[in-house]
């Protein structure tokens, strides 16, 4: 089980009601519990059966009209298949940087297990953090519950909802492309540190992001600043210290607790990162988060001399900048290794034939398997309904020919607006 799942427990044991989670002996055991079994809010069901479209097109869903959406316009769709100009197949939600939607995902394929997306009763009872944006992957992206290397979600428990910034030191170079981007100074390489979530009247409204940064030319001068970015992406320039404009000058852009740079899938410009340093104290050693460190009150002045220190980690080249591209939670990186079985948590590919035969599926080279017990959950491209999905199967036109026209059948089990 991964850190990201090991992390999440608590928080759904505290949201959801799930079979599993229970109390221990005594009155309050299992065995004397006369309450009511919750009636679950996923009262409909949706399969899509959907011919794989040619390469460099996309085909979209919405699961509760139970109907394809023509030309994946509008909030409406809640899925979108998109297959890539070498025939590899991605799958997005209605949000971010995929749609108009105010859709998202809590979790990908390697999160959540079929059948324990079932013991979910509502979806509204998660706090609504967790279903992820489409977005930008890059630098400021990360492997926890919600997908971000600079904060961290729920460090205190069960009751705890608040985000919390981890002081990590990020580099971010304005000039990428070019190879004296790479510490020689000739172009401003800034190291950034993201110190805070928290702002407006009372300084305890999400969505102001606060963050301080430094010239590595000249590092003793900090520079700090806090940008609303509740209602969608705020563009800031590093050099000038201010907000800008997504046509304007602008190295970093903040909507709530995401964050993309301006380079690569997310803007026109050069912009690219490297993590620095993380600050020493605040992962243990299987890489979970220490609440107490997260909660110090000294935290700012503790991690201060980590953004202004010479000795950061740096990129070796130029070509090791990390540039923004596109992501969801329902793409996550593969797993394994050729020859071998590659699994992309929907389905396994199997680059041999001798692999697929292991799999018990004809010995042909380049077939697909999906993975039916893998699944995640959904937010409708409206905003206000849920789906647990999966893929059921991949099924070919010739069992025997990983190259005839391919059908993938996905369920869903979907909770409608109230």
């Amino acid at each position: 089980m991964s850190n990201a799942v090991v992390r999440l427990l608590p928080i759904l044991c505290a949201t959801v009601w799930l079979a599993a989670c229970g109390g221990g002996g005594g009155e309050d055991s299992a065995d004397s519990d006369t309450s009511p079994t919750p009636v679950s809010a996923f009262t409909q069901q949706a399969t899509w059966t959907v011919a794989l479209p040619a390469a460099g097109s996309s085909v979209c869903y919405d699961f509760n009209a139970r109907a394809e959406v023509s030309g994946c316009s509008g909030t409406a769709w809640d899925l979108k298949l998109t297959v890539g100009s070498r025939g590899s197949v991605s799958l997005w939600t209605n949000s971010g940087t995929s749609g108009t939607g105010a859709g998202g995902a809590f979790g990908g394929p390697f999160d959540h297990t079929w059948s324990a997306l079932q013991t979910y009763t509502d979806a509204t009872t998660l706090p609504a953090t967790v279903f992820r944006a489409d977005g930008a992957s890059g630098v400021f992206s990360g492997s926890n519950s919600i997908q971000s290397a600079a904060f961290e979600y729920g460090v205190g428990g069960a009751n705890d909802h608040r985000l919390y910034p981890n002081f990590r030191v990020f580099l971010i170079t304005t000039n990428a492309a070019s190879a004296d981007a790479v510490g020689t100074e000739t172009s401003p390489v800034f190291a950034l540190q993201i110190t805070g979530y928290y702002g407006g009247t009372g300084g305890t409204t999400s969505g102001y992001p606060s963050f301080r940064w430094v010239d590595r030319r000249a590092p003793t001068t900090v520079r700090e600043a806090t940008v609303d970015a509740r209602a969608g992406w705020v563009y800031f320039d590093l050099v000038q210290g201010a907000v800008s404009s997504e046509a304007g000058t602008w190295h970093i852009a903040f909507n709530r607790y995401n964050v993309k740079l301006n380079g690569g899938s997310s803007g026109s410009g050069t912009v690219a990162g490297f993590v620095g340093r993380t600050p020493a104290g605040f992962y243990d050693a299987n890489g979970a988060p220490v609440a107490a460190k997260f909660q110090s009150a000294t935290l700012a002045d503790d991690t201060l001399p980590d953004l202004q220190a010479s000795d950061l980690s740096a990129p070796a080249s130029a070509s090791a900048w990390v540039r923004d591209a596109l992501a969801s939670a329902l793409n996550p990186a593969s797993r394994g290794s050729y020859p071998n079985a590659l699994d992309y948590g929907w389905y396994v590919y199997h680059p041999t034939a001798a692999s697929a035969q292991a799999a018990g599926l004809p010995a042909v080279a380049h077939l697909l398997q999906a993975q039916p017990e893998r699944g995640s959950l959904l937010r409708g491209g409206e905003g206000n309904t849920f789906a647990r999905m999966r893929l059921r199967s991949i099924a070919y036109a010739d069992p025997n020919n990983a190259s005839s026209a391919q059908t993938w059948t996905f369920d869903f089990e979907v909770q409608p607006a109230r």
